[in-house]
């Protein structure tokens, strides 16, 4: 089980892990609530999100805020033809690093790197294109601003439906599934911007995909970001023992 650490150091389940780092954790006795924690192994994690939360979501009560309803409901818009698949593929697995009964998983190939500003840029705003009315009464703007709360709703309304901040009395509605597939997939596919394309970054050798530091970018390797400095403290205080079991 994999997530981001919350400003409080920790994530959804109350488990050490660095403000906005990515930490994983294994479990046994799924049947209770948080899990029990145990060892992790080089198995590969998967799990089917519509079976997984797809129910959970329909009739959810908690959400108070209309926030954390689009929480709540946002796996209700997946479908058996694309119920969504969480992977969680941990070093130990990672078969350029293991061989033998650890080698569970590799990176075959790395077909096309796009900039997240690029992606974030055409996938947002083919959303907004594809319904402008949600974003009606929002400042207007070239680009999309996640800072700005109207702009955040009119995104949900657009992709979930209108009534998807609310407790009860909702139906999953909003853009189809299948075109903000192909809104996601636009930057990959294409190279040009008419088309939702962004241009390709350098892929870097095979030999350093493992190891983020040494991605390259122009002939220079890349500084870790706030977020992986912050991570690889977090990994030696943990190796240190800093942190309880």
């Amino acid at each position: 089980m994999c997530n981001i650490g919350n400003k409080q150091g920790r994530d959804p389940l109350g488990r050490p892990c660095p403000v906005d780092g990515y930490c994983c954790y294994c479990g046994r006795d799924f049947h209770h609530w948080p899990p029990k924690s145990a060892p992790c192994n080089a198995t590969l994690g998967f799990s089917e999100l519509l079976s997984h939360f797809g129910n959970h979501s329909r009739w959810h009560e908690k959400c108070t805020k209309d926030y954390e309803c689009w929480t709540s409901h946002a796996a209700s818009k997946l479908t058996k033809a694309h119920p969504g698949h969480w992977y969680s593929a941990l070093e130990f697995g990672d078969c350029s690093k293991h061989s033998g009964a650890n080698c569970t998983w590799d990176v075959l190939s790395v077909d096309k790197i796009v900039n997240k500003t690029c992606h974030s840029d055409s996938f947002f705003g083919a959303v907004q294109k594809a319904a402008p009315q949600p974003f009606a009464n929002c400042s207007k703007s070239a680009r999309p601003n996640a800072t700005d709360p109207c702009w955040v709703r009119g995104f949900y309304e657009a992709v979930l439906g209108p009534n998807a901040g609310k407790r009860i009395g909702w139906n999953v509605t909003g853009l189809p599934l299948d075109d903000l597939i192909a809104f996601w997939s636009a930057p990959f596919e294409s190279d040009d911007p008419a088309r939702g394309g962004c241009p390709p970054l350098l892929v870097p050798p095979k030999s350093t995909w493992g190891d983020l530091p040494t991605l390259q970018k122009g002939g220079a390797a890349l500084e870790l970001s706030p977020r992986q400095r912050r991570w690889s403290a977090f990994a030696r205080d943990w190796a240190r023992g800093l942190f309880g079991a």
